[in-house]
């Protein structure tokens, strides 16, 4: 059966992988947090708000890894990844190299950074030899990313898995060697050796990941066409003006998560801790839908490159929306009628109000149709590159609407309960109205859909 075809076995092994990929790849940060532990609790706080910061700010550069992917997955769709990978790879490989040179500067800066904003002075050198490490090693981290989905998009997600879990095994051995042998003489820090742990281990899997590809590639007789000259310098500036606008997305969700948290924490001990373990279970469970909002992707991808037409892409749209809404209501389902039982096994102690923190719970959840709606729209129109329209969205509502009904919500309701519904069920459904009428009126319509940008325009 044909990769690119769209099936139900085919749509949930797809989102099986994912699933299982990033539940594997979660545990890169814990692990790195489990091995500093012994070492002392400044070492964990140091690690941990690094991990924080890092993931801001790469959130950014994942826009590049998306746009790459979603024109990866039209030359699947087009049979024509022999003659566009190439071109990808290369205009990919540029955009990262000037995606790190920006890092630089916020690299070696962070120290500065964090004692501006009064972060504790024993934790700032700490943190910052993080920092720095990983954010020196984002082109590898670009780079992984990229190569690890054009596994699966060409259909071979379970070597991309068996790279995944190999890693996480590998970086947990090599995390013991930098921590625990004569090897920690060589870093300044025990944060800054996990951080050279994780990038050495980044660039193991993305190497693993090219040489497994190239060698199934060359097993079924294909040979990539040489670019023609200027070809990739095209596709470069098509990619570096798309990109910054789906990064710009990224961080805008992330902000929108983490901004309301912060208010939160000014309200009671006991509110806070019910609001961290009811959005420890929410987190766990995402990954579900956005597992089959990966294969909404993927698959939707495919369909634009065998030229569907508007009313074929609206029905594939659909069925689509489908596939990830059925298995997330049913787990959605699932995890309210297992609330009290998961919230006090994640509380990890009879002190949680277990009551408060399954009507938080249910806050979250209250967001889920909506949320799976705006995801499945937007991994649509980033297909269809609408970069712009998506990040002046997501950062209108982020800024306009969420974070000052989370502010309301906590200094004058006093409620967390609003600053987790309020927020997140009316910014979703101004998100979701804009991006369901761009959708269906520039995409969906025989009469008004616009050709797809793929690449070189």
């Amino acid at each position: 059966m044909k990769h690119t075809e769209l099936t139900r076995r085919n749509f949930a092994g797809y989102a099986g992988v994912v699933l299982l990929m990033s539940s594997v790849g979660a545990g890169f940060s814990a692990v790195d947090l489990a091995m500093v532990a012994p070492l002392g609790l400044q070492y964990v706080a140091a690690v941990g708000l690094a991990d924080l910061v890092v993931t801001g700010v790469l959130a950014f550069a994942g826009g590049l890894v998306r746009v790459f992917c979603s024109r990866l997955a039209i030359a699947e769709g087009e049979e024509e990844r022999a003659r566009r990978l190439p071109v990808l790879v290369g205009a990919l490989l540029w955009c990262g190299l000037v995606c790190q040179v920006l890092l630089v500067p916020i690299a070696l800066g962070s120290e500065w950074f964090l004692e501006l904003i009064g972060q504790d002075p024993g934790l700032v050198p700490l943190t910052a030899d993080y920092i720095v490490v990983r954010l020196l090693g984002a082109m590898v981290l670009v780079g992984y990313a990229a190569v690890s989905e054009a596994l699966k998009i060409c259909g071979m997600r379970n070597l991309s898995f068996a790279v995944v879990v190999l890693g996480f095994l590998a970086n947990a051995g090599l995390n013991y060697v930098v921590l625990y042998t004569g090897m920690k003489s060589v870093f300044a820090s025990p944060a800054q050796a996990v951080a050279v742990s994780t990038v050495f281990v980044q660039v193991l899997m993305a190497v693993g990941c090219v040489v497994l590809f190239r060698r199934q590639i060359r097993s079924k007789g294909e040979r990539f066409e040489r670019p023609a000259p200027g070809e990739i310098g095209i596709e470069f500036r098509s990619m570096a003006r798309v990109a910054p606008g789906i990064g710009a997305r990224d961080v805008n969700d992330y902000m929108g998560a983490i901004i309301p948290f912060l208010f939160i924490g000014t309200l009671s001990p006991g509110a806070v801790a019910a609001a961290v373990v009811a959005s420890k279970l929410y987190t766990l469970f995402c990954r579900v839908p956005q597992s089959c909002v990966a294969g909404v992707f993927t698959y939707y991808g495919y369909q634009v490159g065998k030229g569907a037409t508007p009313s074929e892409l609206a029905q594939r749209g659909r069925t689509l929306l489908w596939y990830t809404a059925v298995p997330t209501a049913v787990g959605t389902v699932l995890i309210m009628a297992c609330g009290p039982w998961l919230l006090q096994f994640f509380g990890g102690g009879e002190e949680l109000d277990v009551r408060l923190a399954t009507i938080l719970l249910a806050a979250f959840m209250a967001t889920m149709p909506l949320y799976v709606m705006e995801a499945v729209y937007s991994a649509v129109l980033t297909i269809h590159q609408r970069a712009g329209l998506l990040s002046v969205t997501s950062t209108a509502t982020t800024y306009g609407i969420m974070i000052p009904l989370a502010w309301y919500s906590v200094f004058v309701l006093e409620s967390a309960f609003w600053a987790i519904a309020l927020g997140g069920i009316v910014s979703s459904v101004v998100i979701v109205a804009v991006l369901w009428r761009a959708v269906h009126r520039d995409h969906w319509d025989q009469a008004k859909a616009e050709p797809a940008e793929v690449g070189s325009v």
